[in-house]
């Protein structure tokens, strides 16, 4: 009988440890998870930078190895990945507060200009409804690759290129080779002028 409580212990004790030594592995062998708080910005070890959604919204936003050159283009960068935030929750009144009174956007592929701060509004909206979870082509994600920015006295310009994934019927993903033009003004960095070449990708 003590024979028989001893190897039942033992055997208890040998799942114990096995069972241990199982999760321990399955921990260190699941990729890092990171828990930020909505609008933040954290990096990860893949160089990319993650930016907090809130658990509504539906689009994906990453920013992949961005490069500046000095610390106020790291906070053109910035402003850059809350201007992607915003534009993907179709908050307007943030995208607004940081676009110069003279903006302009020129899309190479329809040759369309839009040019003051109220006709780019008027056309992002437009955008907004057709992207929104509910709209014709919801934006699924949005992706800043490699953006570079050179600050030039109180002009920075922010080269990358843009890959975004719209759903509704006929899902597609697209890229862009993106330049940003960035002017600041009593000591605040706002949007002057952008151009996008955006087409379809497999």
């Amino acid at each position: 009988m003590l024979v028989t409580q001893s190897r039942s212990i033992q055997v208890n004790r040998l799942m114990s440890s096995i069972l241990a030594s199982f999760m321990l592995a399955l921990v260190l062998c699941l990729p890092s998870i990171s828990f930020v708080q909505a609008g933040e910005t954290q990096t990860n070890s893949e160089g990319e930078t993650l930016i907090s959604q809130d658990k509504s919204a539906a689009c994906k936003i990453k920013c992949l190895d961005p490069h500046a050159c000095c610390a106020e283009a790291q906070k053109v960068i910035d402003l850059l990945n809350l201007l992607a935030k915003a534009f993907s929750e179709g908050d307007i009144a943030t995208y607004e507060k940081y676009l110069d009174d003279n903006c302009t956007t020129f899309d190479e592929s329809t040759h369309k200009l839009v040019s003051g701060k109220k006709n780019v509004i008027t056309e992002l909206m437009r955008k907004f409804a057709d992207f929104a979870p509910d709209g014709k082509r919801p934006l699924l994600s949005f992706t800043i690759d490699q953006p570079y920015a050179k600050v030039n006295g109180d002009t920075c310009v922010v080269t990358f290129i843009a890959m975004r994934e719209l759903g509704g019927k006929h899902p597609i993903k697209e890229s862009s080779n993106t330049t940003d033009v960035f002017i600041k003004k009593d000591g605040q960095w706002k949007k002057l002028h952008y151009r996008s070449h955006w087409k379809k990708v497999r």
